[in-house]
């Protein structure tokens, strides 16, 4: 991975990713009313599979290029300040959006059903509360991001403050998403982190050897971490879901908790690595080929993020919940919705107006 110009291989890795959120969400919606309202989906392996690393691999991805973002900034206080503001305003404003979207759409729909709406005083912290948690992902980004630019900016990337840090999170409560957040943070910080000290870590004997290695023995390295992240996964079950177990170290199941915490972390890390790996190779391989389909949902992935899971609730439900289980339901439900989510998000991206809305900048904003 570099900083020259757009990097097709991370834009297919993104575009990879997201088709997996897509096809677990489609796995968890997809199936059939009573499939959902019963959590079957949490017993589901292609979806426990997905779940294992695929928002890991956005975060390590995200991470590793924050630090081209903030290495740029050196020395000049106002773009960083500036550059700070952008990336508040391009999360934040999509999560403002559609948290109003879905309020005013369900109080439409109970004034159609002639249902009284709660009063004002009551709709603002409601609102509020949702707000704070809605669209968690963009949340989890924003948040690595801001902690990353303290850290880097002002703390000199205190290896032990992240440390003392990283130690704390897991004694602060799971409430208002933070489980997740608390999660995801390691991957991001340390990707940065990773990418900030590379020449360094390269620099060491045991580096130069692994890079080495890698270079010469890249199918070993893909058979290593395949073998690796099978022999993880064996072991993969309902509860490992940080939606379910959360990350705390609660008093009563101390030691079940570390132990869930840390296999949580190494196999994300274990599929991640092993997907970055093969995408390289494969890449490597077929140089010439820009993959434009992977390499245009990477691109728009936020937008994709964003938009998939309306189409799931709003429109593709109406059709499937009386389904029952099928794989090529699933398959033909995950084609569709990528590829309406996807030709949405790059429609709207180009729409000055309404770019804002898909996390392509700010308002009125037209650069690409």
């Amino acid at each position: 991975m570099n900083s020259k110009s757009r990097n097709v291989k991370a834009d297919v890795i993104r575009g990879f990713a997201i088709i997996t959120v897509i096809v677990g969400h489609c796995i968890q919606q997809g199936n059939g009313l009573e499939y959902y309202n019963n959590s079957q989906y949490w017993f589901n392996k292609l979806y426990q599979f997905i779940y294992s690393f695929h928002m890991p691999l956005f975060m390590i991805i995200a991470g590793w290029y924050a630090y081209y973002s903030l290495n740029k900034l050196e020395g000049n206080r106002i773009k960083q300040w500036k550059y700070l503001g952008i990336k508040i305003v391009t999360y934040v404003i999509p999560i403002l959006f559609w948290t109003f979207f879905e309020f005013a759409r369900g109080y439409i729909i109970n004034i159609r059903l002639g249902n009284d709406n709660a009063p004002i005083s009551e709709l603002i912290p409601q609102f509020l509360s949702y707000f704070i948690t809605n669209l968690w992902f963009l949340w989890a980004i924003l948040l690595c991001l801001i902690i990353v630019y303290v850290m880097h900016f002002y703390l000199k990337d205190s290896i032990i403050l992240y440390c003392i840090g990283f130690i704390g999170l897991f004694f602060i409560t799971d409430n208002m998403n933070l489980g997740v957040y608390k999660y995801l943070m390691p991957y991001y910080i340390g990707a940065f982190y990773v990418n900030k000290n590379k020449d360094k870590l390269l620099g060491l004997n045991i580096g130069k050897k692994i890079k080495q290695f890698y270079r010469d023995k890249q199918v070993c390295v893909l058979i290593i971490l395949a073998v690796a992240f099978a022999a993880l996964f064996c072991v993969y079950n309902d509860k490992v879901f940080i939606y379910r177990s959360g990350y705390r170290l609660s008093r009563a199941n101390l030691v079940k908790q570390a132990a869930v915490d840390g296999y949580r972390f190494v196999i994300g890390l274990t599929g991640s690595l092993f997907f970055i790996s093969v995408i390289d190779y494969i890449c490597g391989k077929m140089s010439k080929y820009t993959w434009p389909v992977l390499s245009a949902m990477g691109r728009n992935s936020l937008g994709i993020y964003i938009l998939q899971g309306y189409y799931i609730l709003l429109v593709m439900t109406k059709y499937t919940n009386n389904l029952e289980p099928n794989p090529l339901f699933i398959l033909i439900e995950s084609i569709c919705i990528c590829t309406i989510s996807g030709i949405s998000a790059i429609i709207l991206g180009k729409i000055p107006v309404v770019r804002c809305l898909v996390g392509k900048g700010k308002i009125g904003d037209k650069s690409k």
